[in-house]
């Protein structure tokens, strides 16, 4: 039934422990030191799925993965034994050839499928007309009986031979749409086979139990906790969707459970949900939760599969006003679609810009990993929506701050001919030029003298899909505040620099300068920066219209919008030039499942910035951000707004305190 190379396993354990030494030598050191004595107890497979057990356990703490590879605690011993004693899939082949053969009449060749990289995401088990490849990294992560794993898997595999139709056309549908059909049709074959065999139960509900993630609400937590109440009548679960899924399934498996089409039109339903839940989904990150149920091959046919990668973004419909809520829409066809980027309107793309980001679990500064998008809000959206979204007029006291900020104060000027104190920075200076023979001119004094600064504030709203949620029952949200505030604070700075002043005041370099952008971000690919006002442009009634109806949508990749920010404000000629961030939440995206990871990206992005001279501050709108935002801030560069109808006002404060220091 199989047949295996024996250097195989050799050759891949090798390329594994390189892999291993790239990301963390002192791991692979460990394991190489120890490799001999691992090998005496375990087979080289067995060694090799040991070794992706901690990498998978510990996928987040270095130190801990370091002990586990040592085999220096409990756990990692415990581990070793169970894989040495479970065997893979050719010890297992044989008698799972057979057992599929009784169950289906055919005659189906098990081979093993082997995972090629070491930080891979885990395999799932692949199923063809006449093959049934099992994943050779199933670990003791994935099922403390390996065996009745694969049985589950191969049980599984038998359930579509005789209850699915194969090779059926994809068509238009959407990745999403696949996946959730791919699901119920899993549950429903498997539905069919325990009506012949209900002593299989058990086998598809534990490893369904293990799978399940039943706290999150990502794209593959609920798909695993619809599995799960599709299968086991016991288990509760309060998630509205989830509940759905089963009253559909149940509903239709009442009337006719050999209904293909019926259980179809289901999935699509459900995965139409799920876009207007704007849960996010991407097909090349997504692995079927249940381990032992496969890929989905069998059941579809892609007629170009080089035109798939296109089709592999976010499957969440852009965001709409947050009030009132848009009425549901009505049940979609079995291809039906989700909603498009834009359906009358366009924003229109500026340029694309390629920033690097830094990755902390292996110290590197990936280049070119992030784009940015410069955009403009749509032209048309924005001046409808300018009369009925524009904010009051300037307050006093925004008005009086930046007024305050604009009077000349007394500065102290340094490397000065004569003056009331001694700048030490220049006497040593002198000394150390006249001790090289070098001359210099002894400029030793600190004077004081009244001149206007220019100073150029960049500040960046975050426009994640966070900023939509109501804050009270008047159905007023962040996003609204942040651009009020923002359209508050810009007219209050051209109030105090009419055209005529501003024009001369720029040519002396003594004006003040702002400019407004917004940031979201739908994974590495796509940062989307909106530039509502740039340094210099008029405050007219499209620039107002801009600010009014930036869209809030996505997530929040904060690192990216600050390295663009850092280059956009380094044009600048201003002596004092400051990024100000107004945000509601912690660096995240949808690509990213490492909550550090962009925390640590945004704090790099910072300290480059500083490092060109500029001032960054956040005004973090979150009660709970302190953790966070000192992190990537750092002590006295944030301020946090516990009532976010205070946003406006705070802003305007802010900007007189950084761009008068």
């Amino acid at each position: 039934m199989i047949s295996m190379d024996s250097t195989a396993p050799r050759v891949l354990l090798s390329a594994w422990l390189e892999e291993l030494n790239e990301d963390d030598p002192a791991c692979a050191r460990a394991v190489e030191d120890r490799l001999a004595a691992l090998l005496e107890h375990a087979s080289i497979e067995a060694v090799g799925r040991w070794i992706l057990t901690g990498l998978r356990l510990h996928a987040d703490d270095r130190n801990g993965r370091r002990a586990y590879l040592s085999l220096a605690n409990g756990p990692s011993i415990e581990s070793l034994h169970r894989e040495a004693a479970s065997g893979g899939v050719e010890r297992w082949a044989p008698s799972l050839g057979w057992f599929l053969r009784g169950l289906t009449g055919r005659s189906i060749l098990i081979q093993p499928l082997d995972q090629g990289r070491l930080y891979a995401a885990p395999l799932r088990p692949s199923l063809t007309p006449t093959h049934l490849l099992l994943p050779g990294d199933y670990t003791v992560l994935d099922g403390s009986d390996r065996s009745r794993l694969y049985r589950a898997a191969t049980a599984h595999a038998a359930a579509h031979l005789l209850h699915s139709p194969a090779g059926l056309p994809a068509g238009k549908l959407k990745p999403m749409s696949l996946a959730v059909i791919s699901a119920i049709e899993d549950a429903r074959v498997e539905r069919l086979m325990l009506r012949t065999y209900p002593g299989m139960r058990g086998w598809f509900v534990d490893a369904l139990t293990l799978a399940l993630q039943p706290r999150a609400l990502s794209f593959g937590a609920l798909v695993s906790r619809m599995d799960l109440v599709l299968m086991d009548g016991n288990y509760q679960d309060d998630n509205y969707w989830v509940n759905k899924a089963r009253d559909l399934f149940e509903a239709q498996a009442t009337i006719d459970l050999d209904d293909y089409a019926a259980f179809r039109r289901i999935g699509s339903l459900l995965a139409n949900d799920l876009g207007q839940m704007r849960v996010p989904f991407r097909s090349e990150l997504y692995r079927v939760p249940a381990p032992y149920r496969d890929d989905n091959a069998f059941l579809w046919t892609h007629e170009d599969s080089r035109a798939r990668p296109q089709e592999m973004v976010l499957e969440s419909p852009p965001p709409g006003p947050s009030r009132p809520p848009a009425p549901p829409p009505p049940p979609p066809s079995d291809d039906a679609q989700l909603p498009s980027e834009e359906t009358g309107t366009r924003e229109e793309e500026l340029r694309r810009t390629t920033y690097p980001e830094w990755d902390h679990r292996v110290a590197v500064l990936r280049k070119d990993w992030c784009t940015v998008i410069d955009k403009l809000p749509s032209w048309r959206t924005a001046m409808a929506g300018a009369k009925a979204a524009a904010p009051a007029r300037i307050g006093g006291e925004a008005l009086r701050l930046v007024r305050a900020r604009r009077l000349s104060r007394a500065h102290r000027l340094r490397r000065q001919w004569e003056g009331d104190d001694l700048d030490l920075n220049a006497a040593i200076e002198v000394m150390v030029a006249h001790r090289a023979g070098i001359p210099a001119e002894p400029r030793l004094f600190i004077g004081s003298a009244s001149e206007a600064r220019a100073c150029s504030v960049l500040v960046l709203l975050d426009l994640s899909e966070s900023t939509n949620d109501p804050l009270n029952d008047t159905g007023a949200c962040l996003l609204d505040l942040e651009k009020q505030a923002a359209l508050m604070l810009a007219r209050a700075v051209k109030a105090v620099s009419p055209p005529t002043l501003h024009a001369a005041a720029t040519a002396h370099g003594t004006a003040d300068r702002i400019a407004i952008h917004g940031f979201s971000s739908n994974t590495r690919a796509g940062v989307d920066n909106y530039r509502l006002l740039d340094f210099g442009a008029p405050l007219d009634a499209r620039a107002e219209a801009m600010i009014c109806t930036a869209p809030g949508r996505h997530s929040t990749r904060m690192g990216a919008a600050l390295r663009h920010g850092a280059r956009t404000l380094s044009h600048e000629v201003s002596q004092h030039r400051v990024i100000l961030i107004v945000t509601d939440g912690a660096p995240s995206d949808v690509d990213v499942h490492d909550p550090a990871y962009l925390i640590e990206d945004a704090r790099t992005a910072v300290l480059e910035a500083r490092a060109e001279g500029l001032q960054v501050h956040c005004l973090a709108v979150d009660a709970a951000a302190d953790v966070y935002v000192r992190k990537v801030f750092g002590w006295g560069h944030f301020d946090i707004v516990d009532d976010p109808h205070a946003l406006p006002a705070t802003l305007c404060r802010l900007y007189a305190r950084l761009s008068s220091a």
